[in-house]
């Protein structure tokens, strides 16, 4: 006999469905009539079953209209968040992007201005294989992108506009002329500095502008550039010390300051920020100037063997301090003077190697017997070179490590730049008292250039001294030792000094 148990395991555990089939079977209509089988019901032959029918809490059967309104809701959904959406390849062949269009076309603009990428990159070959690659739309035209990123940046700037003038900055610019070797003309870059409300130090390019090298030309470019952007409030403007800027300050100061009451702090006393990075390059330079053919000698070494990489490989085994990598002997930019120094303090590392390729390597002392703007090619380089770029160097340290701390741009650093101006003088006084005679008079020769723009510290801006007293580290003692250290201590020239900056200070309080 089968238990009950294992009768309903053998109906799937539903024992209401059995027990509807034995009910079935006992109607009227079945009651004598024989199955289709030859056993009785509930027996080794299983019996037909009726589907079981689910039905919804609802109480109401789904029916084919609402599953397909879901779907289509759901698609919907999808696509309105950009999570499925469905583009054509190039083989005819359905595939799912999982980007929407509005935000391809946006970033793909943004990949061409952050990347400085041609406009033509878009219409490329390669960008359109990768585009189909990571199944990505059909790429814009060049035309579309200009127009996008034109009306990218109309939105940016109004927004920026938009920004500064709710928070009513007070803002400093900087401006740097750069000169195209191409064409000969001139441009200026007018970049704002500000801190924001959360205290970081954000920097703006207001405009890049042609101009020419007058003075009425610079201020009429940044009163321009400070009515476009709708600033009213002024702090300081920091250039090079050519005349042309000089002038063009006083010009801006007499226009700029019928703008409103505010726009300028301490009537524009101090709105003329000399550019210390500028004044140290030049004292720099000086430097290096009556040393040119010595500096030549070593540069043209360098050249010959970064000209090829056979020369390069012939050079690397000479060099007995370890493999010498590409990165390691630098070529210099000869408009930039700290380049130059880093190439001469490398080269002086490898002075063994470069005397071994003038004993070993003729086609390195061939190099030096071509004729070059229709003189021999200055070098190789002698012992009396090398001792004068080694003499230089001590030098040049002082300002390449001032040059650092001066040009910072991801952090401020003004604070910094009369320290840096005080140790340049300090070292200067201490060189022009050297033995060596050579070492000493080109001390003197650099401190005249010095005082040409700095005036013995005296024509300094005075606010680089009050950024000075504000550090907490510091404050106004740190401000009389570097006067003490300068004009002696209890002298005339440093109480005047101190008490000039502390008038200074009230005045700003």
């Amino acid at each position: 006999m089968v238990s009950s148990s294992s009768k309903s395991a053998q109906n799937g555990g539903d024992g209401k469905e059995r027990e509807c089939e034995d009910e079935v079977c006992q109607t009227p209509e079945f009651c004598g009539k024989r199955k289709q089988t030859d056993t009785p019901c509930g027996e080794s032959s299983q019996p037909n079953k009726m589907k079981k029918i689910v039905v919804p809490r609802s109480g109401e059967p789904p029916t084919f209209r609402s599953i397909c309104k879901s779907a289509e809701e759901y698609q919907s959904y999808l696509i309105s968040n950009g999570k499925d959406q469905t583009v054509i390849n190039d083989e005819g062949s359905v595939k799912t992007s999982n980007v929407p269009e509005p935000l391809f076309r946006e970033t793909t603009n943004e990949l061409l201005v952050l990347a400085e990428l041609p406009l033509s990159f878009i219409e490329s070959t390669c960008w359109k294989h990768f585009c189909n690659k990571v199944n990505f739309y059909k790429p814009h035209s060049r035309r579309t992108a200009t127009r996008d990123i034109v009306e990218m940046f109309v939105k940016k700037k109004e927004a920026l506009k938009r920004w500064l003038y709710t928070n009513n900055q007070r803002v400093s610019l900087t401006t740097d002329i750069w000169v195209s070797q191409v064409t000969g003309a001139s441009y200026m870059v007018v970049t704002a500095h500000f801190v924001d409300p959360t205290w970081q130090l954000k920097k703006l390019i207001l405009g890049f502008k042609f101009v020419n090298h007058k003075g009425q030309t610079i201020s009429n470019v940044l009163l321009e550039c400070l009515a476009d952007w709708g600033i009213q409030k002024l702090f300081s403007i920091t250039l090079d010390n050519a005349t042309a800027n000089t002038s063009a300050i006083k010009k801006l100061h007499r226009e700029f300051d019928l703008v409103s009451p505010d726009v300028f702090v301490l009537d524009g006393n101090f709105l003329h920020m000399r550019c210390c990075a500028h004044i140290i390059n030049l004292i720099a330079k000086e430097g290096l100037w009556d040393l040119g053919e010595n500096v030549m000698a070593i540069r043209n070494t360098v050249q010959y063997v970064w000209s090829s990489t056979n020369r390069l490989n012939a050079f690397d085994q000479r060099v007995t301090t370890g493999k010498m990598t590409r990165g390691s002997l630098p070529m210099d930019v000869k408009t930039r003077w700290n380049s130059t120094f880093l190439m001469l303090s490398r080269a002086l590392q490898f002075r063994v190697a470069f005397d071994k390729m003038e004993d070993e390597d003729r086609l390195y002392n061939d190099y030096f017997l071509e004729v070059e703007n229709g003189a021999k090619r200055c070098g190789p380089p002698a012992i009396s070179d090398w001792n004068a770029v080694e003499k230089l160097k001590r030098f040049l340290i002082i300002f390449y490590n001032s040059t650092l701390v001066v040009s910072a741009s991801s952090k401020v650093n003004s604070y910094k730049c009369y320290g840096e101006i005080v140790t340049i003088e300090r070292n200067f006084t201490t060189l022009a008292n050297n033995l060596d005679p050579d070492l000493k008079l080109k001390a003197e020769d650099m401190m005249c250039k010095f005082l040409k723009y700095w005036d013995d510290i005296k024509n300094v801006n005075r606010m680089l001294i009050i950024e000075i007293i504000i550090d907490p580290r510091k404050k106004m003692t740190y401000a009389n030792f570097c006067f003490e250290q300068l004009y002696g201590e209890d002298s005339l020239e440093s109480k005047e000094m101190g008490e000039s900056v502390l008038d200074l200070l009230r005045s700003m309080f």
